[in-house]
Formats: structure tokens, C-alpha cells, sequence
């Protein structure tokens, strides 16, 4: 629950969770990454998915660097072990069946809810442009999909003829 908690308190990139360390996160919520291209950015955690991912690392108990590793396999003992990016989007899965979810769901549509929510809240598209790690504001506006309602309430708040309250 952890790793799914922070991609999408983040809406960072599927590659970036699972090369995460925990000296990235410092005692804010807030996380360091080296993302796409090597471009440094800081991610933010909410509350809640720094409780998950406190929860995690109590249970964890060892000193491996890797934020998230796996519990099983063949190299269980080795200190570069991490979770693979298909070991996360069966978790994903996993987790869909199991609270039936019936639209498809991967790390990158909660990377893509991560910026359609915020977008709907009110953020600005820079900001978003700037949490996700995009270089370009188009990249960014790809991932945004407000909805209709939400395009016709912000004429209707925002339009310089509004009708006055």
C-alpha cells in the first residue's frame, strides 16, 4: 500500500519509485529525484502516504539503501535488491481485482489522476509542469484531462463578464 500511496501523493514515474532510496525523503514528506534526463526535482508526500509509508519502513527492519525491495526471490539478501517495475504493476493489478476496480489502472494512469486532480483543484499548470518533471508546459497538458464540468465551472468563475454574485 505504501508504494501506491506515494506514486500518487507524488505523480512520480514508475522508473523514479523504484530506484528511490531513503535518503531521499527527508523528514518533511518531502523526496529528492533524479528524474527523466537526469533533472532534480523535489516530489511531495501527503500525510497519509507518509503514515503508509512510515508503517512500511517500522516493518521493514534492515539497513538496505533501496526504499521499497522485494521479500522473496533469489537475491533476497544481496543490499542493491529493489522492487522491478512489473513486480509494482502486478501489485497495481493485484490491488484492482481485489477492490474491483473495473477501469484499467497502471502506475502511469495514477501518475495521470495525479495531474487531472490537481488540475480540477486549481492548480497551475506550471506547477503541475514542475511536479511531474516535464520540460515542456505541452508535455504536461497531455496529461491533464479536465473534465467538461470542470472547463464550464471555471468560465463560469473566472470569465471577465461573469454574472455578479
Amino acid at each position: 500500500r505504501a508504494m501506491l500511496e506515494v506514486l500518487f501523493s507524488t505523480g512520480m514515474r514508475i522508473s523514479e519509485l523504484v530506484s528511490l532510496n531513503r535518503n531521499q525523503i527527508d523528514g518533511t514528506g518531502r523526496i529528492f529525484i533524479m528524474g527523466k534526463g537526469k533533472k532534480e526535482r523535489f516530489v511531495y508526500l501527503t500525510q497519509r502516504a507518509q503514515y503508509y509509508l512510515d508503517q512500511y519502513l517500522v516493518v521493514r527492519n534492515d539497513n538496505f539503501p533501496a526504499l521499497f525491495i522485494p521479500y522473496s526471490g533469489r537475491n533476497v539478501k544481496n543490499l542493491r535488491k529493489r522492487i522491478s517495475t512489473n513486480y509494482l504493476q502486478e501489485r497495481i493489478k493485484f490491488y484492482r481485482e481485489k477492490l474491483r476496480i473495473n477501469v484499467p489502472t497502471s502506475a502511469h494512469s495514477l501518475r495521470h489522476g495525479f495531474a487531472t486532480y490537481l488540475a480540477e483543484e486549481g492548480a497551475s499548470p506550471a506547477a503541475i509542469q514542475i511536479l511531474l518533471g516535464h520540460e515542456s508546459l505541452a508535455t504536461t497538458t497531455r496529461y491533464v484531462h479536465a473534465s467538461d464540468r470542470y472547463a464550464e465551472e471555471t468560465h463560469r468563475k473566472y470569465h471577465p463578464l461573469k454574472e455578479p454574485k
